[in-house]
């Protein structure tokens, strides 16, 4: 009697169902950039202007929040 049971192949099938599962995951989250890319971007850019002002009177401004 043998301690080990001989490779089924279930390996490399694995390996295959990760690989399209990554796949799936990379398209939905490139569909969604595709989707929100301006509003995103805009959205992530006034908040930078919010927390890093870069005039004096964006400073105040900012601070009066």
């Amino acid at each position: 009697m043998s301690m080990f049971r001989p490779s089924s192949g279930r390996g490399g099938q694995s390996f295959v169902e990760y690989a399209l599962l990554l796949i799936l995951v990379s398209i939905v989250l490139l569909s969604i950039l595709l989707i929100l890319g301006n509003d995103l971007r805009t959205f992530i850019s006034d908040l930078l202007q919010r927390w890093f002002p870069e005039t004096p009177e964006a400073i105040r401004a900012a601070l009066m929040l």
